[in-house]
């Protein structure tokens, strides 16, 4: 892939980034400030979160290289910052996300995973010990109970990320995905259709609703199937799925909660790395 190609699929995919922000604007900003919840400065928290990731990695490059590099660094900082909760102090995470980004740098050479799994559990992680809190209800989510109809949940007013609870957006942004070349289209599927199979099977034993929801859906398409992070070969896209599905459904009955497909992500993506480097040795 020459690099030219490279910057374009760079800025497709911050393209197809864009919808959930602006969503995120009107779930996590406006219906907030329309129940007097919030100024009107909060109205855009979640853009000033984007922003701070982006300056973040113009900083880092004007240091490091003297100028700016569009690559799969900017599509990590800026998913990094549409998955964290709501209630994510703006600060703690500046700190954290600059900490964060340059060991993930130094760590690379070492071994692989993914970073955006990596650096969003230690902002969720530290975040939650400071300020004492690891919901990812918004203010609104506190307050009042809602019973949503399908199409509010499909637009996204289910509990997730910031700027990442689009089913619609997301199920569109995979329709176009699929069509492009370089896209991993097999892991979103093996994903949840794993998880799905398994929650299905779960909820005829125990009457207990855990199948399908947004953080999965749109953390199986844009974060689980990063190129630098993933298999090559199909056959091994698959197995990756798979086990992520099923890691995600056990570790969800333990922890009842969203974040777990980031940790399933995170532990995948290095034991599969762990596996690819010990079978260099021993043919080596």
């Amino acid at each position: 892939m020459n690099k030219k190609s490279y910057k374009n699929i760079v800025w497709e995919t911050i393209i197809l980034l864009i919808p959930f922000i602006l969503y995120g604007i009107y779930k996590n900003g406006i219906l907030i400030y329309n129940k007097d919840l919030i100024n009107e400065g909060l109205i855009f928290k979640n853009i000033y979160i984007t922003l701070i990731s982006i300056v973040i990695k113009i900083i880092y490059d004007l240091i490091k290289y003297k100028k700016i590099i569009i690559n799969y660094d900017l599509v990590y900082l800026i998913l990094i910052s549409m998955i964290i909760p709501y209630k994510t102090n703006i600060l703690i995470y500046t700190i954290v996300l600059i900490i964060s980004y340059i060991l993930s740098k130094l760590i690379e050479k070492y071994f692989k995973c993914n970073q955006v799994c990596l650096i969003f559990l230690i902002i969720y992680l530290i975040n939650g010990l400071i300020t004492n809190n690891y919901s990812f209800n918004n203010l609104l989510e506190d307050k009042f109970t809602y019973s949503f109809s399908i199409f509010d949940i499909l637009m996204g007013r289910s509990i997730g990320g910031i700027s990442s609870t689009s089913i619609l957006f997301s199920l569109i942004s995979y329709i176009y995905l699929v069509n492009t070349l370089y896209y991993k289209k097999d892991i979103p599927l093996t994903i949840n259709i794993t998880y799905i199979i398994l929650a299905f099977i779960y909820y005829l034993i125990t009457k207990e609703d855990i199948i399908i929801n947004s953080e999965l859906i749109f953390s199986s398409i844009f974060i689980a199937t990063l190129p630098k992070f993933t298999p090559y070969k199909e056959r091994n896209q698959k197995i990756y799925g798979i086990c992520i599905g099923i890691l995600t459904f056990i570790l969800y009955i333990i922890f009842n909660n969203i974040w777990v497909i980031y940790l399933s992500i995170l532990i995948i993506s290095l034991s599969m790395n762990i596996k690819i480097k010990k079978k260099k040795v021993t043919s080596a």
